[in-house]
């Protein structure tokens, strides 16, 4: 029987070793300055942010090492170790990816290319079958970070369409720092055993599900050994014609589906090795098409937040402002604000700029029947912010453009700079 028990209490005896570790806190603290500049974009467009960066840190970091702790029991459970995984070739390989486009850090692009090499030129020697449940186990990890926190704190953006169009949208970026507790083979001598026996686990025969294919030399004994890497994970997206909320979620449903299936694949190799072919070209052909199929989608369907002729969209509403306690919220349209018609930011902002007593706003609610839902609030005019971003209008500018499938890093604009 697999010792649960005495994994888990490992894995939690460790992961607080992550604290310590210096490229924890440089995780820490590039993921403090992406939430920060996030902060300043939004205090400078809309006058305040919309969550503070030590809020969006403290869950991350939560969330980060919770999930830890799940891929660290899952990687441990199946016998995968960062010797056989090849994570010296693919970490280098991923950063180098980079500078190509930043999409290409993600270690299903490197991964895939270090198991193709190790098949077809018998080098690096690393376990494919490895290398892919590696990465299948991160993204199903990513999937569900991206499920339940994906879409909080998305930045509301006017974005520039490839057609010349100004459209409102959101950008979504979150990071999590995972503290993973892997594995690593050791060939102590059998003299040493006596001495390590205290904190030695007793696995079952079937385990690992991944032989390591590796002999000890003569004298010496095999052992796996638990330590803590540092690592994280970061998940960057763009919604047009869905919500954040909605975006989010088909984001983590093609995540899933496409880890699960690498996962299928990378367990079925065990018994047919062939099928490790198979799983290291569906590792990078299958997370571009998850990218690819996702923009594809919010580019090419109706934008939601544009002019529109029944009044003017909310973009969003700015967190515990008086529109938000009022009850607006994104994709409401206003139509009218102490009876003058609303069609535009410009229209807003001049009816905001009266000094009354009270602000009467009309607005629908978008619903089944065609109309929407009509319903009317009232906010103090001796406000400073109403908390209301508007949709943009034709003639505004763009703080932004829309991601194209281009080739956007540092290398490739520095080789189209010198053709």
């Amino acid at each position: 029987m697999f010792p649960f028990g005495k994994i888990l209490v490992t894995i939690l005896m460790l992961i607080p070793q992550a604290v310590l570790h210096p490229v924890f806190w440089v995780v820490i603290a590039l993921i403090t300055a992406q939430y920060s500049r996030a902060a300043r974009v939004e205090a400078n467009l809309y006058g305040q942010a919309v969550e503070s960066p030590i809020s969006r840190l403290l869950t991350s970091v939560l969330l980060g090492v919770i999930a830890g702790f799940v891929a660290s029991l899952i990687l441990i459970f199946v016998g995968v170790t960062v010797t056989r995984a090849g994570v010296s070739f693919i970490l280098p390989l991923a950063v180098f990816l980079m500078l190509i486009d930043q999409r290409f850090l993600c270690f299903s692009y490197a991964g895939g290319l270090v198991a193709l090499s190790s098949l077809i030129f018998g080098w690096p020697e690393v376990g494919v079958t490895d290398i892919m449940i590696l990465v299948a186990v991160l993204h199903l990890i990513e999937g569900l970070l991206i499920r339940m926190t994906g879409s909080k704190g998305a930045l509301p953006l006017y974005m520039r369409t490839q057609e010349g169009r100004v459209v409102g949208g959101f950008v979504l970026q979150k990071f999590w720092p995972l503290p993973i507790v892997s594995m690593m083979l050791l060939t102590p001598q059998a003299s040493e055993l006596d001495s390590l026996a205290g904190g030695l686990i007793s696995m079952p025969e079937w385990w690992p599900l991944i032989r390591p294919g590796i002999l000890p030399p003569e004298g010496h004994e095999l052992l796996f050994a638990m330590f803590v890497l540092p690592a994280a994970l970061g998940y960057g997206d763009f919604a047009l014609a869905r919500s954040p909320e909605e975006r989010a979620s088909r984001t983590a449903r093609d995540l899933l589906i496409f880890s699960l299936a690498l996962l299928a694949l990378a367990l079925l190799s065990i018994p047919f090795p062939w099928v490790q072919w198979v799983a290291a070209i569906v590792s990078p052909v299958g997370h571009e098409f998850v990218i690819a199929s996702g923009r594809r989608g919010e580019t090419m369907e109706p934008a939601l937040f544009s002019e529109n002729p029944r009044g003017l969209v909310i973009l969003d509403v700015v967190p515990n402002s008086p529109a938000a306690e009022a009850g607006f919220r994104s994709r409401d349209i206003i139509t009218s604000v102490n009876g003058q018609l609303i069609k535009s930011p410009q229209d807003l902002r001049m009816a905001f700029s009266a000094y009354v007593p009270w602000y009467y706003i009309e607005a629908e609610r978008p619903g089944t029947d065609v109309a929407g839902k009509r319903f009317s609030r009232s906010i103090a005019g001796t406000v400073e912010r109403v908390g209301i971003i508007p949709a943009p209008a034709p003639g505004d500018s763009a703080h932004a453009k829309v991601p194209v499938a281009s080739l956007e890093g540092p290398l490739a604009r520095w080789i189209r700079r010198i053709r």
